[in-house]
């Protein structure tokens, strides 16, 4: 079985893109080589997805607007 998932890499962890078959328990090799910039440009339908799921589990937690400007008053 061969599967090709594009992801991104932080340190030593690699977030990938979507799910891979089942390999729960396998020993797998993994290649890594970076994309070239034609690769990089995503569907509107992949953009929205992404942005939906950075705005849900951003880097400091979900986006909460009503907390985002201070009290004006």
């Amino acid at each position: 079985m061969h599967a090709a998932v594009t992801g991104i890499v932080r340190g030593n962890t690699v977030a990938l893109d979507e799910p891979v078959p089942p390999l729960e328990g396998q020993r797998v090799r993994v290649t890594l080589e970076p994309l070239r910039p034609e690769e990089l440009e995503l569907s509107a339908e992949e953009q929205h997805r992404m942005l939906q799921e950075w705005a849900a589990h951003g880097p400091q937690g979900p986006l909460d607007t009503d907390d985002a400007w201070p009290d004006e008053s």
